[in-house]
């Protein structure tokens, strides 16, 4: 099986949600025949990087790589759309705001990404007092 290229397999797409632009936190997708790249003929399934939210996105919906952003640590050139709000560097995986995160946008792009990680916090939450109440929580989780 050959690697699918990394282009493919974490497009760049704007979420229909919150409306920001970088890479997904999660994709699922189907193969083509030969396993060596991304069957476009069927929907991706994308988690949003920012607010968290999972969305269907077609070909039409990836954003072309026309410019490049290099990494504070390594200084490595990373291909991405010039609208990314953030950019994950392919040598360290470092998230960095990308070219269109300034002013009013980092704002709001900061704004999301602390609603969705409160969110996710709440929702741990939640389910750890469920199941102490049920009585069904391991005593390490405690």
């Amino acid at each position: 099986m050959t690697e699918i290229p990394r282009e493919e397999r974490t497009p760049y797409f704007a979420c229909t949600v919150c409306g920001l632009i970088g890479e997904p936190d999660s994709a699922d997708y189907t193969l083509t025949v030969d396993r060596g790249h991304v069957d476009w003929t069927r929907p991706m399934t994308v988690g949003c990087g920012f607010c968290r939210t999972r969305t269907r996105i077609t070909s039409t919906d990836v954003l072309d790589r026309d410019m490049e952003h290099a990494c504070s640590r390594c200084g490595i050139r990373t291909a991405c759309p010039a609208d990314a709000d953030r950019v994950v560097c392919w040598g360290r995986g470092l998230n960095e705001p990308g070219a269109a995160s300034v002013g009013d946008r980092a704002t709001y792009r900061q704004d999301v990404e602390h609603g969705a990680n409160q969110w996710a916090t709440a929702r741990v939450r939640v389910a750890k007092q469920d199941a102490c109440a049920r009585g069904a929580l391991p005593g390490w989780a405690s």
